[in-house]
């Protein structure tokens, strides 16, 4: 397989014999995410709903975590399978789902517009705003900007 060229999943094939890319396209270098396997404990969309805690005082809608497999979250979808009529994931799916972009966050460098918890910012008037507004105006003059 060439440089250029992607790996699909699946192919579907429709009435006239054509087939056409279905599923998730992948790089040749990567290898297919883990799916969800016989040993993990399946639970439905509902119970994963229950499973997970209220944020803002509201419980996690079952759309989203729908939404959450088909489309994903930051980059990341999470793991699910169909079971007859029903669609199942696991709580493993779910742990890892969520802790993919907490790792991300931690190689992030610290929020510098954000201080430490009890300290205020100081409060900058008028006019020693436009007094720094001023002094940048004239480095950028200087430097020919």
């Amino acid at each position: 397989m060439g440089r250029d060229q992607i790996a699909i999943d699946r192919l579907l094939v429709d009435s006239a014999e054509s087939t056409w890319p279905c599923g998730v396209a992948r790089s040749p270098e990567t290898p297919p995410a883990r799916m969800i396997g016989m040993e993990d404990d399946l639970i439905t969309l509902a119970q994963a709903a229950r499973l997970l805690p209220r944020i803002d005082g509201k419980k996690v809608a079952i759309s989203t975590i729908w939404r959450w497999c088909r489309n994903g979250l930051r980059g990341e979808r999470l793991e699910y399978v169909r079971v007859g009529r029903k669609i199942c994931t696991s709580p493993e799916a779910l742990h890892r789902f969520f802790t993919k972009p907490t790792e991300a966050d931690t190689h992030l460098p610290p929020d510098t517009r954000s201080l430490p918890p009890g300290m205020k910012r100081p409060l900058i008037t008028s006019k020693q705003r436009q007094k720094a507004l001023a002094e940048a105006e004239k480095v950028l003059r200087r430097a020919g900007i």
